[in-house]
């Protein structure tokens, strides 16, 4: 089984930032999807040995002037996630996915639309923003199976969702 940690807006809140990587043990893979997309280096420490994937964010120099992809691909256990930082960027794209993972919003989201998934993880950004106190993903995965679950800070989770792989 891998572990995912999916985290989003974090703004350069290193205490958040932190206290998710510290809480969350055994986890294989990292995704962090804009502002700020340098935000994981300064955790060299909690990631090493670790997969890290990140975007920048709409606001970021490399977003802007297209140096930086704003959409990437990952696929583990056959199951395919495409990231971003803005939801409108997957309209440019043809790629299809089994996940769709996006930040931007700081509202944690999580939808199905035409046999795919729709999933944000909210924010990191500060105790409360937007309304919305501070969360994350984790995604456990095998090949037959997703487990999806929405954490707080504090690592209790509000949502989750089990997905059966059609074969």
């Amino acid at each position: 089984m891998n572990k995912i940690v999916v985290l989003s807006d974090t703004h350069q809140n290193q205490i958040l930032l932190r206290k998710v990587l510290e809480n969350e043990n055994d986890y294989n893979y990292v995704f962090h999807l804009g502002d700020d997309y340098e935000d994981l280096d300064e955790n060299l420490d909690l990631i090493t040995n670790k997969n890290i994937t990140k975007v920048p964010g709409i606001f970021h120099p490399g977003y802007k002037d297209g140096s930086l992809e704003k959409i990437k691909q990952v696929i583990i256990n056959g199951w395919s996630f495409l990231l971003t930082h803005d939801i409108e960027d997957f309209e440019n794209t043809d790629q299809i996915a089994d996940f769709y993972l996006f930040g931007h919003t700081h509202h944690c989201n999580f939808e199905e639309y035409q046999k795919s998934y729709y999933l944000n993880p909210g924010h990191l950004k500060d105790d409360n923003h937007r309304g919305k106190e501070p969360s994350y993903v984790i995604i456990l995965v095998n090949k037959a199976e997703i487990n999806i679950q929405f954490n707080r800070i504090d690592g209790s989770t509000f949502y989750s969702k089990k997905i059966m792989k059609n074969m």
